[in-house]
């Protein structure tokens, strides 16, 4: 069984133009490998052999919110569960967020990088603190983006910072912690009881680095992702694979901590 916790697909319309968008944005350094779409995102689980995936939207205008999430509210079913959009600046995040959790959302997606804010701003502190009232998880892009220049908003400081602050919050941080970051994961985030995915880190991390950090942070906090469409599923799946772990490892990695952060 296999659970990808990290993919993203669009709207069919505005699929096709959204990834030629984003392709050209990263200097071409991003090539997808589906066509950005529900159905295509279907496809490739199906020829990587992965059961469910996870899609994250992220809002840029926080206007839009509520739209997106009534739109993902009917697409929220298996085998492609998907999470609730958030925005800083969202007027009443209270409102919000409860209308979320009504919906059947277990938790939020947000991206520092594309949203334009620090993981310690007032407006993520009254976030945080409503998703620990309402039981939502918070899943925070982590590190540097392809498409930004440095400094990053989302370093692993900052996150460890947060979770002091907010100790009951459940947070998922992408791309192991923080991408290409990962001296700094291990030193920072490795312990603390905060969920790390695998996501774009096959090809880009050293494998004993990997395991190290993996069992230094304790598997039953690593959830398998892929990052689909940027790389593909079935590539990053044979990547989790070929680790040396134990195969209890890969199960928590692979399916099962995915399943209790879900209630499935």
């Amino acid at each position: 069984m296999v659970f990808d916790f990290h993919t993203h697909f669009f709207p069919d319309n505005i699929a096709t133009g959204t990834l030629e968008s984003l392709e050209k944005d990263s200097g071409f350094q991003l090539k997808p490998f589906t066509a950005g779409t529900r159905a295509s995102l279907l496809e490739s689980m199906k020829d990587a052999g992965i059961d469910y995936s996870l899609n994250l939207p992220v809002a840029t205008n926080p206007d839009k919110v509520e739209r997106i999430n009534d739109v993902s509210a009917m697409l929220n079913c298996p085998p492609i569960y998907t999470m609730a959009a958030m925005h800083p600046l969202t007027p009443e995040p209270a409102r919000v967020l409860y209308k979320a959790a009504k919906l059947g959302f277990k938790g939020i997606k947000m991206h520092p990088e594309f949203q334009n804010f620090d993981p310690l701003d007032p407006e993520i502190e009254v976030i945080c603190g409503e998703c620990i009232k309402l039981g939502l998880f918070i899943f925070f892009h982590a590190g540097p983006d392809i498409f930004y220049k440095p400094p990053y908003r989302s370093e692993p400081a900052k996150f460890a910072e947060l979770h002091r602050r907010f100790p009951r919050l459940k947070m998922i941080l992408a791309h192991l912690g923080s991408w290409k970051m990962w001296k700094e994961t291990d030193r920072l985030l490795a312990g603390l009881p905060v969920y790390f995915d695998t996501s774009f880190t096959s090809g880009l991390i050293d494998e004993d680095h990997m395991c190290q950090i993996i069992r230094k942070h304790d598997p039953e906090y690593v959830l398998f992702g892929s990052d689909s469409p940027w790389q593909g599923q079935k590539e990053s799946l044979d990547f989790i694979l070929g680790l040396p772990l134990t195969d209890e490892e890969k199960e928590l990695i692979l399916h099962r901590n995915a399943f209790r952060l879900l209630g499935i």
